[in-house]
């Protein structure tokens, strides 16, 4: 029997219950879509952060890492190393490897194996292994088949049993042909006591090898745990060499995990950064139970949750800026380290046969008949050998930058004094403009005067045709400024911040050391370094010291 109204009131009140209804039938869908949409979008934020800290994890890594590829090519094309490993000279080879080993004592053990695999030498010596074949280890089976520089699995060390990684790199003759390998050795616990300090908010990463054994693991370590991840779903896709994102129940811990995994290509090593799925995708569960208790007022509490998240993904963003420049940094520093060690080697090994070659040329100009083919031939050479040395004079000046003696110096004597001595060409109008130096600044007179004369010269061979260089004194911040301008060919915008980098130069001669000596000279004293310029019309430096 159907139920019919018998009134308008009736009519009225069915019709106001049914609108209500309605009404909030449509606030729950639409509250219901807004959710979904929320949640969508909040789980691929929390994906695209994660890769993004994949990104930077991965990136810090190769830096700390990759630096001992760096050291073993910078050292394998040595003339006097590469000759003993092609004669299997073991003294020589021992004398080179104790220097390489004692510079960086990171690498726990250091070797040179011939080509049919037969070690040859090592440091810490251990006469014990020497004659002995290793050419069942996969980075000798590697080299054979493509010279490259390789990083093995992880092993059992022939000397003490200990897990290690070895990283080998290939020594070749001036012909090209492949004499020797030369390798760095290092334990599991040095290579995870420098990846301990990198950390990934609401969860942790681990590294593989190539078979997929633990290389780090925080709390995984030893023998017993290599390995554990081997057959995981994640690193089973690493292995066949894929990279993604995936939401998988780790078979290890039994916990459900968000993980960003990729490939390190430069050591062969997979990377996993995973964190919890259920804390990471905690607030958007949150916001689902909550709307359907509050069904009606949940348009409110998503404005007010979405204010959050996106305060939480700006702190996010400003975390990452952070790693970033730490990464930054931290390869700026290791490759200055790196270069230091090198140039000072280096320089000190070329200086003796660059005197030995000038003082032969002197001789031989005071003996030599009076043949103008044959001054000018020595000519050219004592030129040649002044320019070497300056090189080597660069070399050894940013690889012994010692700590400044700071004591109150003025700016301006310094400067005109630099101006005095500076041996400057013809074609060259000097400008010094005074506006008030300012007090005397606490720096090392000695250091800040180099800086200056750098700056000087710079300025001078920016202008091959001639022109004007300008000297500016000024007070600034309580303290005083140094600016050296020319009217030369200028800089590239591009290469504006290059030329403080170490080895970056634009000139046929020079090897591109002296800005970043002059830059770590003035970071030295307190001081900054800066250049603006233009392409044709000149450039300006300015070193700065503020109270």
């Amino acid at each position: 029997m159907t139920l019919r109204p018998t009134s308008r009131q009736e009519r009225l009140t069915l019709w106001a219950i049914g609108g209500a209804v309605a009404a909030l039938v449509g606030v729950l869908l639409g509250t219901a879509l807004m959710i979904d949409r929320y949640v969508r979008a909040d789980r691929d934020a929390i994906l695209a952060e994660s890769a993004a800290i994949a990104e930077a994890v991965a990136a810090l890594i190769e830096a700390h890492e990759g630096s001992h590829f760096k050291i073993l090519q910078a050292f394998a094309p040595r003339f006097l190393f590469r000759e003993a490993v092609a004669r299997r000279d073991r003294t020589e080879i021992d004398r080179h490897l104790r220097q390489l080993q004692e510079s960086f004592p990171e690498m726990d053990r250091v070797f040179v194996v011939a080509p049919d695999g037969v070690l040859v030498a090592n440091h810490p010596p251990a006469p014990q292994l020497y004659g002995r074949r290793f050419t069942d280890r996969d980075w000798y089976q590697a080299l054979g088949r493509d010279p490259r520089p390789y990083t093995s699995r992880v092993y059992h060390s022939a000397r003490d049993g200990a897990l290690h990684v070895v990283h080998v790199v290939p020594v070749r003759s001036e012909t090209g042909r492949v004499v020797g390998i030369l390798g760095s050795s290092r334990r599991l616990e040095t290579i995870r006591s420098g990846l301990t300090s990198i950390t990934v908010p609401a969860g942790d990463f681990y590294l593989v090898d190539r078979e997929g054994q633990l290389v780090f693991h925080r709390t995984r370590t030893g023998a017993a745990h290599l390995a554990d991840y081997a057959k995981t779903p994640v690193v089973e896709r690493l292995l066949r060499g894929e990279a993604g994102i995936a939401e998988t129940d780790n078979p290890v811990e039994r916990e459900a995990r968000l993980s960003v995994y990729q490939r390190l290509p430069s050591l062969g090593w997979g990377l996993v950064v995973y964190r919890s799925r259920d804390l990471a995708l905690q607030p958007a569960r949150r916001i689902t139970l909550g709307a359907g208790a509050a069904g009606l007022v949940l348009a409110g509490a998503i404005a007010g949750l979405g204010t959050v998240a996106l305060r939480s993904r700006r702190r996010t963003v400003d975390a990452l800026r952070a790693l970033e420049a730490a990464q930054e940094e931290l390869v700026r520093k290791e490759r200055l380290a790196i270069l230091g060690q090198l140039a000072g080697g280096v320089a000190h090994e070329l200086r003796n046969p660059l005197g030995v070659i000038k003082n032969s040329a002197y001789y031989l100009r005071m003996v030599a008949p009076p043949d103008e083919r044959v001054q000018k031939h020595l000519g050219l050479l004592e030129r040649e050998v002044a320019t070497a040395n300056r090189i080597v004079t660069d070399l050894l000046d940013f690889a012994r930058v010692r700590p400044p003696e700071r004591v109150p110096t003025d700016l301006e004597a310094l400067a005109a004094e630099v101006l005095e001595r500076a041996a400057l060409p013809e074609g060259i109008t000097v400008v010094f403009e005074r506006r008030g130096g300012g007090p005397p600044v606490e720096v090392d007179p000695d250091q800040v005067t180099q800086v200056l004369a750098n700056l000087v010269t710079n300025a001078a061979q920016a202008m091959p045709e001639g022109g004007t260089l300008t000297i500016e004194i000024a007070a600034s911040g309580g303290g005083a400024r140094v600016a050296v301008a020319d009217t030369g060919v200028g800089i590239p915008p591009e290469n504006l911040e290059r030329i403080f980098q170490p080895l970056f130069t634009t000139r046929a001669k020079g090897i591109g050391l002296g800005l970043a000596v002059a830059r770590s000279l003035a970071e030295a004293n307190g001081g900054a370094l800066t250049a603006e310029s233009a392409p044709g019309r000149g450039s300006r430096f300015v070193l700065e010291f503020r109270r």
